[in-house]
């Protein structure tokens, strides 16, 4: 066993999750993992849920599989005593610290397969508050019409964020100059995102440009019209936090709705990477709708490869993605960057490209910033600095309107 799949080094990345939940406003994830770090730490049950699955890359996000598998399962009726300790599932959060390890260990004793199994399923937030951020940066293209291109699109709900209504507010100064408020998206929404605007001075927004295509890539789209795939959603949001979790469920009916394309992709050209795939591929249910593309008895292209094969088609477009870098070997990321730098030396003004990026800052890793890189000029500027879950978001220059 590696240093970098042992109970220390999980137990380490419980309680590095722990404190990012603290910081992201779940006191019970803070809570359970920390419990969890000390228990993993001494090999417990727990760790006998891990070990099968302990190699899984920092990158993947372990915890957070596993704590989603548990989710799931409460979501899902299957495990009726976790559900009552989440607020999600109409339950209350225990008072103490060993109730709610007693209730945890009570989960791992009856569930333990399906908990390990969990591990095996990728992250799939679809943070719908995170369409605030990459609004604005969609909206600094100043362009009129485009097609809406995701990397790592989950169940592709941040492709309909026209469909949101986003409100940027900055609130004015003590002499009651400066205040300000812009809407972005249908004004109708059920989703409603109106994250605090850290910002000293009003900043006058474009318009969102008309989207003509949306097309998601993710080597395992969700189809969130579904149960199995609006469980799986759901299932990630963290169950103390039930804003995020109506947030969800609206953006999910808006996707009955709005159509996109889903395209699956392999994660990376390699055998046993196909491999695995096809056997996905195999043994999925039959459940799914036409949102989803069908996936074909022959090796998939990865990202980069359907992210070229779509930009041949050169017309106005934009390209998004949230907290997506992570999960992608370095590898298939320089691919799929030199692929979109060569776009952008054909695109033309009539045809123009850009890029928006919400992902980690590298400044201050406590915080995301979106950045917008744009063809034919290629320029590249940081549109504003944002929380994770969509909570603020400080534009960093003023965006001119049309």
């Amino acid at each position: 066993m590696s240093a970098a799949s042992s109970p220390l080094d999980w137990a380490g990345r419980c309680t590095q999750q722990a404190e990012s939940c603290a910081e992201l406003g779940s006191p019970l994830y803070e809570r359970l993992l920390s419990l969890l770090a000390t228990e993993v730490a001494q090999t417990g049950p727990t760790w006998e849920v891990i070990a099968p699955r302990a190699e899984l890359r920092f990158g993947q996000a372990g915890p957070l599989r596993l704590l989603g598998a548990a989710h799931r399962l409460a979501l899902s009726g299957a495990a009726p005593s976790w559900a009552q300790v989440l607020p999600s599932c109409g339950g209350q959060v225990p008072s103490t610290d060993g109730e709610l390890i007693s209730a945890w260990s009570e989960l791992v004793r009856t569930q333990g397969q399906e908990l390990s199994a969990g591990l095996d399923c990728e992250v799939q937030t679809n943070e719908v508050a995170r369409s605030a951020g990459l609004a604005l940066g969609l909206a600094s293209t100043a362009f009129s019409s485009a097609r809406l291109v995701e990397l790592g699109c989950s169940a592709g709900l941040n492709l309909r964020l026209d469909q949101f209504c986003i409100e940027l507010a900055s609130t004015a100064d003590s002499e009651g100059v400066g205040g300000s408020s812009r809407l972005l998206g249908d004004p109708r929404s059920t989703v409603r995102l109106s994250p605090e605007l850290r910002t000293s001075a009003p900043h006058p927004l474009a318009q969102l440009p008309r989207i003509t295509e949306r097309i998601g890539i993710d080597p395992h789209p969700l189809d969130a019209t579904t149960v199995q795939g609006r469980l799986q959603l759901l299932g990630f949001v963290w169950p103390d936090q039930l804003q995020r979790i109506e947030r969800c469920k609206a953006a999910i009916e808006i996707a009955r709705h709005v159509p996109a394309l889903l395209m699956q992709s392999a994660l990376m050209q390699s055998a046993l990477m196909q491999s695995a795939l096809m056997q996905s591929a195999d043994s999925a249910s039959e459940g799914e709708t036409q949102q989803v593309s069908a996936r074909p008895p022959v090796a998939l292209p990865d990202t980069a490869e359907l992210l070229e094969s779509l930009l041949a088609d050169e017309q106005p477009t934009v390209i998004q993605q949230s907290i997506v870098w992570q999960y992608i070997p370095p590898e298939l990321r320089w691919r799929i960057t030199a692929v979109i730098e060569a776009a952008g030396r054909r695109a033309t003004p009539e045809a123009p490209l850009a890029w928006v990026r919400f992902e980690p800052d590298e400044w201050d890793r406590k915080r995301a910033a979106v950045w917008l890189r744009t063809w034919p000029t290629g320029s590249d500027f940081l549109v504003a600095q944002v929380d994770y879950h969509g909570r603020w978001i400080a534009p960093q220059q003023a965006i001119s309107t049309r």
